[in-house]
């Protein structure tokens, strides 16, 4: 998962209670069926948030608190009294300073963050508290009221948390105090009248058998409390109707001519809008506003009015070609009664900071030699050895030699003859350095269009989108020429073929840089992301904006995009963000479509088991593997028990770093199976290479030696060298995609930042010094890599692995021995961690050291394995 927001820092870990003695009942029950009353005292001072639902469910949620300026944890509701659920917790468990600093909170759903009540954070300012006689700060807090309060008399007696489409002529409504009647008006006109008897505080209301809600409309539902007599109104929440057979049958369009077409001497533009009342093309000669910059912007622009058409869509045709015209377009709906100016979000090229599309004539954008080729190098992704790289991070450092005007650039990133001078020694640096390491495939971290300041760029990964279909510009020699960057990316895709390595890029359509005011919410509000029943947006990404990959349009939006990019910049694959997020009929569909684009064409992504507003079994995640077709998911599990990575503690010790005792049968399953191409998970491990792709590391976490020497605390570098070549070895030298984190081969560190998403160029840049330093690792990667794109023994299909293949651990579970045996070609692998003494193994059946980390030159029944050794040893080539 990508840190983008700071929240995201802090550890997903359950707070213990720490009571120093229990509470008393004092009886009665709350609407959950919880004793009132009954909550934890303390002899100390605390604090105990009051909380009030209307349906009584305070096992569902939980508190997210965090001192300013420090980590945060979930705090789960441990009482209730008549007020309703009751968190209360000792000051201890923050800092003493917590009082001055401030205490941030949030309401969520208990163990996750599917939702929030209400969105965004808050905080106890303690100023404004004072302890009761027990010295607890009390604090009150409403259902979908975002006040703060510190008394219960203070609070909104009369308030309507929550009102919304349930079906096409179903609300239901939640208020704080039981409501006599109600009303219910579409676009101001009533449709719906009634009385509650005996009054209620969760009423669903009919309105009647024929009415069919519609989203294009706006609906508001009044309310009238018994007691006070108080009369309510708010906005009816719609989200629900778009996910029903009426809407879609109504408004999936399925034609190919969204976004921009040019034929014919005419321009004609296409947008997707069926709720939109009124629509306009704006057309600029300059793709600079002026806000971004005086000098060589121009906000000068002819607007249009667009035609709504068949299924929602909006048209306009312009008398003429428009390429290299830049263009927006401008809406009005019910969210943006006041019209609304967003980007296409089909645009295929864009001006500086993606705030206006460009229409692409992409004939003008190739480079020599592009029509050479039709598709990325036929590589069968089990042969892949894939090298994750950041465009910034080659090329940033002084080391790299090169053009400085190329430092950080795609120009930068494909330029050859570039080295580093370390005593007598010349050492390759940035395209190169790739080269001569031997990969066969560069996953590039997000090269779309990112939300940030391409004038003034500063470091990020990017999995903040913004427009998907357009480069990003900070990349570029020129941000402010939509031409350029194309230009630039498709030559640095080429210099890569040439050689003999195909570019994967990095997809991240699970959510976007920001929900209100993305072109998706603009133009359709409340339709392409995820929300809740009372209308929140789910937040599975932890950014707040899971995106709804089963709505037909949000598919189609995806299965166009990926399209597009594999066809006019001819990359070899995808790497998807946060896979587990999507459905698994979208995934497989775009399986489908690019491999009929290209056959081996290679699809994998993070398929870890979210949280969001999707059934679980419809999820393309790691439980639902089996129903994965063409495409794969990272091997966690072999990753986990090899280093202890992804959300272990820092601290934690994976075999690699184990010196205190065996591990467990289920970790050496994990490795055994890895190894094979299986991701092994007990009960349902996924037992197929094409759907496995081995790692120990990714830009996510510790580089593989902060891990060893910061997290692990080895300060013994020499040892982390060999630990580092024996984890790398294991995940390389493995049946199904092998990929790694660039600049392992030369032992890169970020000084021990774990989370470098933001962090400095220079923390995340590659220090070429460091290959000089440790050239005996950057050789071991080499031959390691070799072996595994060249040797032929590992890229096997399932059927031949499980009969030429065998995998296993000795007794004492410090020795790792497989073996892969074709007619009369075998390699042997032995690895040995630092558990015991290895002792000797038999490689008597192999004439050659292929590679052995220790220096040792020939095979022999009792070959003496040392700690932290890896040897490969063959027979028949």
């Amino acid at each position: 998962m990508k840190k983008k927001l700071a929240l995201l820092l802090l550890p997903l870990a359950l707070s213990s209670v720490g009571l120093t003695s229990c509470g008393h009942s004092a009886g009665g029950t709350t609407s959950s069926g919880e004793t009132e009353g009954s909550f934890p005292t303390y002899n100390e001072p605390a604090i105990a948030f009051h909380y009030k639902r209307s349906d009584g469910a305070y096992k569902d949620w939980a508190l997210w608190l965090w001192e300013k300026g420090s980590d945060g944890a979930e705090f789960t509701f441990n009482g209730y009294d008549s007020y309703g659920g009751v968190a209360v917790y000792p000051l201890s468990k923050w800092s003493a300073a917590v009082t001055t600093n401030g205490l941030g909170f949030i309401v969520r759903t208990a163990g996750s963050w599917t939702s929030k009540d209400p969105d965004g954070d808050r905080f106890v300012d303690f100023s404004l508290y004072k302890q009761d006689a027990n010295k607890v700060y009390n604090v009150y807090l409403v259902s979908g009221d975002k006040e703060v309060y510190d008394s219960p008399s203070k609070t909104k007696t009369d308030a309507v948390t929550s009102a919304y489409f349930t079906n096409v002529n179903y609300i239901l409504c939640n208020t704080t105090n039981a409501i006599s009647a109600y009303s219910v008006k579409e676009n101001g006109v009533e449709v719906a009248t009634g009385s509650v008897s005996p009054a209620k505080n969760i009423v669903p209301i009919k309105i009647s058998d024929s009415f069919v809600g519609d989203v294009t409309k706006t609906y508001s539902l009044s309310v009238t409390f018994e007691k006070s007599g108080a009369v309510l109104t708010t906005n009816v929440g719609t989200n629900i109707l778009y996910r029903l057979d009426n809407f879609k049958n109504a408004y999936t369009y399925e034609g190919n001519d969204l976004g921009v077409t040019v034929a014919e001497g005419k321009t004609t533009f296409k947008v997707w809008s069926p709720v939109a009342t009124s629509m306009k093309l704006y057309l600029y000669d300059n793709g600079t506003p002026v806000a971004v910059s005086s000098a060589k912007g121009s906000d000068a622009k002819t607007a249009y009015d667009m035609v709504k058409g068949d299924k929602g869509v909006w048209s306009y045709t312009y008398d003429g070609i428009a390429y290299g015209k830049y263009y927006t377009y401008f809406t009005v709906n019910s969210k943006y009664p006041n019209g609304k100016e967003v980007v296409d979000p089909y645009a295929k090229g864009c001006g500086v900071n993606g705030r206006r599309g460009l229409v692409v004539d992409f004939s003008l954008t190739n480079p020599d030699g592009w029509s050479t080729f039709d598709t990325a190098l036929p590589i069968d992704r089990k042969s892949l050895c894939v090298d994750e790289m950041h465009i910034a991070d080659l090329t940033s450092d002084d080391t790299w030699g090169g053009t400085a005007a190329n430092a950080k650039k795609y120009a930068g990133f494909y330029e050859a003859g570039t080295t580093y001078q370390s005593g007598s020694t010349t050492y390759k640096t940035g395209f190169d350095h790739i080269k001569e390491l031997g990969v066969n495939a560069i996953q590039l971290q997000p090269i779309f269009d990112q939300d940030n300041d391409e004038t003034n760029p500063s470091f990020n990964w990017g999995y903040n989108p913004l427009n998907y279909n357009c480069l990003e510009g900070s990349y570029s020699a020129n941000p402010y020429d939509g031409y350029t960057r194309i230009k630039e990316f498709k030559s640095l895709v080429k210099a890569y073929h040439d050689a003999g390595i195909n570019i994967i890029m990095d997809v991240v359509y699970n959510h976007t840089s920001g929900l209100d005011g993305s072109a998706f919410d603009v133009l359709v509000p409340g339709y392409y992301y995820r929300y809740t029943a009372t209308g929140a947006p789910y937040s599975g990404s932890g950014c707040g904006n899971d995106t709804a990959s089963e709505m037909p349009m949000m598919r189609k939006f995806m299965l166009d995009s990926t399209a597009f990019w594999e066809q006019e910049y001819k990359l070899g694959g995808y790497r998807f963000d946060l896979m587990g997020l999507h459905d698994l009929d979208t995934m497989n569909a775009i399986a489908a479509n690019c491999a009929a684009l290209n056959s081996k064409f290679c699809i994998y992504g993070e398929p870890w088991n979210m949280s969001t507003g999707l059934d679980a079994t419809a999820q393309a995640s790691q439980n639902n593997a089996s129903k994965w077709v063409g495409y794969g998911g990272f091997n966690d599990q072999v990753r986990d028990a090899l280093i202890a990575g992804g959300m272990h503690a820092a601290s934690d010790k994976g075999w690699i770093a184990n010196t205190s005792a065996s591990i467990a049968s289920e970790e050496q399953n994990k490795i055994t199976s890895g190894v094979k191409g299986i991701t092994y998970i007990s009960g349902q491990s996924v037992k197929d290479p094409n759907k496995t792709t081995n790692y120990v590391t990714c830009h996510d976490n510790y580089t593989l030696y902060d891990r060893f020497y910061y997290g692990n605390k080895i300060t013994d570098k020499a040892l982390v060298k060999k630990m580092a070549i024996l984890s790398e070895a294991v995940a390389l030298l493995s049946q199904g995609t092998s990929f790694f984190q660039g600049g392992e081969e030369f032992l890169r560190t970020k000084n021990g930042n774990s989370n470098s998403y933001d962090a400095s160029y220079a923390t995340n840049a590659f220090h070429y010094e460091l290959k000089a330093a440790n050239a005996d690792v950057f050789a071991a990667f080499q031959k390691l890599i070799a072996l595994k794109t060249s040797s032929g023994l590992f890229n096997w299909e399932q059927s031949a692995i499980a009969s030429g293949m065998t995998s296993s651990f000795n007794a004492q579970a410090n020795v790792l021995t497989y073996v892969v045996n074709s007619g009369s070609k075998r390699i042997k692998v032995v690895c040995a961690n630092g558990y015991g003494t290895p002792g000797s193994v038999d490689l008597s059946d192999c004439s050659s050291l292929v590679y052995d980390s220790a220096g040792q030159q020939t095979p022999s029944a009792n070959f003496a394995l040392q700690n932290y050794e890896v040897a490969v040893a063959s027979a028949g080539f």
